[in-house]
């Protein structure tokens, strides 16, 4: 007996889903091989040619309304941008590697064993304009949720020494994961921000055809509005809390917590491995952002290399001349405890200084000598307090200028 017309249409449009099925699926497979290529840990550092979060529309149009200035990096979103007009998630079908992840975690679960996102809210479009609504003041609250800030994160890592520290920085692409796993397609579905980005900039052209807009005018207002009024909020908060040093180029502090994607890129191409997460010793908004510590070595006066690889505007880009006018910081001595200020015969901070800031003075009419600092000339470094052979607390530390 020979099909019916709407049955043979059926069977042609179920092939036709399978066909992109597979297809996505190889392509974003594809996609997935490269970036483990080019961001696992088997690769030297000086092979770190991807800057994964970079691609996100999600991240390039929020950093840019937060800096006021657009980067080369910028122009890696492009393709997405594009993408996104022209097929509808187009970037989350064939090329996401976060969502090739969940997607096998979720077959490996089993469509049967776990719930499906069911009533749960849709809010990643909230997400996504709660975030472009704290960059116009500056802080776009929740741009660390963008997956591939998460994915580049996790692989960021896996260097040696392995801390704590790094470890808690990694575990947003294995609790999206676990997500993924309790609940399948909650994530992509309901919660991603990028994934609502790309939505909200393919309704304009979708318009024609009727479609309805991702999220009602009023609701988008309310959560431009209040992702603005929690910038402004986060902001007088952290103002209360004392500023930890930041790598070279980093923006101020009412700005640097928001636009910070917590990436690792920065930490990781760090050759004297002084760059690490913040574990929230400066407050919970500063929470996995970078920060420098002098403990085993400096701040390199000839290396710019994290303002290279910011895809976020968080670090600016920094040329050798600016790098050496950058200031960090500014060294504070404790004569109580240093070595030549007892009378020992100790010299390590004024022979390590790169920049020449720190002399030996006399004291007591020439019977005592100690370290003097020459500010004007002292940019924060950290050499000396990385060879000061004080113990526990360093006799010389830099701190916020």
């Amino acid at each position: 007996m020979p099909e019916s017309p709407d049955t043979a249409d059926s069977r042609t449009s179920q092939n036709k889903r399978a066909t992109q099925r597979r297809w996505a699926l190889v392509s974003r497979g594809c996609v997935f091989a490269l970036v483990l290529l080019l961001l696992g840990p088997w690769v030297p550092e000086r092979f770190f040619l991807l800057q994964l979060p970079a691609f996100s529309p999600f991240v390039a149009l929020a950093a840019l309304i937060a800096v006021r200035t657009a980067g080369a990096m910028a122009l890696l979103a492009l393709p997405v941008l594009l993408l996104a007009l022209l097929i509808p998630r187009g970037f989350c079908r064939y090329v996401c590697p976060t969502g090739l992840l969940l997607e096998l975690a979720g077959k490996l679960r089993g469509a049967g064993a776990a719930k499906p996102p069911g009533n749960f809210p849709v809010l990643n479009h909230w997400f996504a304009l709660l975030t472009f609504g704290g960059a116009v003041v500056g802080y776009p609250l929740l741009l660390w949720l963008d997956p591939l800030a998460l994915f580049s994160g996790f692989f960021g890592v896996w260097r040696w020494p392995l801390g704590g520290a790094a470890l808690l920085a990694g575990l947003g692409l294995p609790l999206v994961v676990l997500l993924e796993w309790l609940r399948p397609n909650l994530w992509c579905a309901r919660l991603c921000p990028l994934g609502a980005t790309q939505e909200l900039l393919a309704w304009p052209r979708q318009r024609a055809q009727n479609a309805a807009p991702p999220i009602a005018g009023r609701r988008a207002f309310l959560a431009a509005g209040t992702g603005a009024a929690g910038a402004l909020l986060v902001g007088t908060v952290r103002g209360k809390a004392a500023a930890p040093l930041r790598p070279p180029g980093a923006l101020d502090e009412d700005r640097f917590p928001g636009v910070c994607l917590r990436c690792g890129n920065c930490e990781r191409v760090c050759p004297a491995r002084i760059i690490r997460p913040d574990l929230g010793a400066t407050g919970l908004a500063s929470l996995l952002t970078p920060v420098l510590h002098f403990d085993t070595d400096y701040c390199r006066e000839t290396c710019q290399r994290c303002t290279q690889v910011c895809p976020s505007g968080a670090l600016r880009r920094l040329t050798g001349a600016e790098k050496l006018k950058h200031v960090l910081g500014s060294a504070r001595i404790d004569l109580d405890s240093c070595l030549l200020a007892a009378g020992q015969e100790c010299t390590e901070c004024i022979k390590s200084c790169p920049f020449g800031a720190l002399a030996v003075q006399s004291t007591d009419g020439g019977f005592s000598t100690q370290p003097v600092l020459d500010a004007q000339k002292c940019n924060g470094c950290g050499s000396c307090e990385a060879n000061c052979p004080v113990r526990p607390r360093r006799a010389i530390r830099v701190v916020r200028a």
